[in-house]
């Protein structure tokens, strides 16, 4: 009886939701081919003084438009600029702003969506049509607009972004809300005396936050490909600064010289990709469907 017991303990059936959740994500070869990318990325970023070779704003104008060879691995720029290194330490900026913008976007999303959605009324009346204006418009356009008013420099683009991607996560985590403060659970703890932020902090996010986490493995690789985009229309970071999209801006003039774009735009799909795969695999697993 005791061995049955335990077998029937030690069974898949018995684990928690996070821990086959953890589980079917080890299993997708496409998910952890992404987790990769996004750590190789991001152990070239703080690894970026000892991996690249050269001062990636030393000027070496004898050095100028040199294609790629064993001196120079991704070839030098206009400025004599070694490329490799400027793409090393690109991802000291591009992966910690998509971070940024991720994390300030969901946490102020989710907190005013929460609060729409349980306290409902005028604010939530308010709240989702300011969401439906924002969302009006092409995420990109929007953020170029807001980026050309504050001026170009990546804190600006950073902010812009920000201001763009928010309402959507508001949204998502008022539709989260709805559908989970009705629960029983919800209404015994207020039975029990608790607090209504206290309730909606403790018993109402926990249990809505999941699709949000899924969102945000998706939303990454977005938001890192528009950073670039802002900066390769002037509009994020400014020369000398080694950011991807910048780089590439620089290159799209210099046609034969193809280093100049090839590189740093192998390493924005590069992390894109790994963002997707990462994304994609992260929805599978909390799909109960899949699990």
């Amino acid at each position: 009886m005791a061995t049955v017991e335990s077998a029937r303990l030690a069974s898949p059936t018995s684990d928690s939701p996070t821990q086959r959740q953890l589980r079917a994500l080890r299993r997708n070869p496409i998910a952890m081919l992404g987790l990769v990318i996004i750590l190789f990325w991001a152990l070239a970023a703080l690894s970026a003084p000892h991996i690249g070779l050269r001062d990636p704003l030393a000027q070496k104008i004898g050095d100028r438009l040199k294609p790629p060879s064993s001196e120079y691995w991704f070839g030098t720029d206009e400025l004599g600029r070694d490329v490799f290194s400027r793409v090393v330490y690109g991802a000291r900026v591009s992966l910690p702003i998509g971070f940024i913008v991720i994390l300030f976007a969901m946490t102020f999303g989710c907190l005013i969506g929460a609060s729409a959605g349980y306290f409902g009324g005028a604010y939530d009346l308010l709240i989702m049509r300011l969401a439906d204006i924002t969302m009006a418009f092409p995420s990109i356009v929007l953020a170029l607009a807001i980026a050309a008013v504050l001026g170009p420099s990546i804190t600006n683009a950073l902010i812009a972004m920000i201001l763009v991607w928010w309402p959507e996560y508001a949204r998502l985590m008022r539709s989260q809300v709805l559908s989970v403060k009705n629960n029983e659970y919800v209404a015994a703890s207020v039975a029990l005396g608790s607090s209504q932020m206290r309730t909606l902090f403790l018993h109402v996010l926990p249990n809505a936050f999941a699709p949000i986490l899924v969102k945000a493995s998706l939303d990454a690789g977005s938001v890192i490909l528009n950073i670039a985009a802002l900066s390769f229309i002037g509009l994020g970071a400014v020369p000398p600064t080694p950011e991807w999209g910048a780089m590439i801006s620089l290159g799209r003039y210099k046609f034969y010289n193809w280093w100049l774009t090839t590189f740093p735009g192998l390493a924005i799909l590069s992390v894109v990709l790994g963002y997707n795969f990462f994304g994609e695999g992260v929805r599978d697993a909390f799909d109960p469907r899949m699990t």
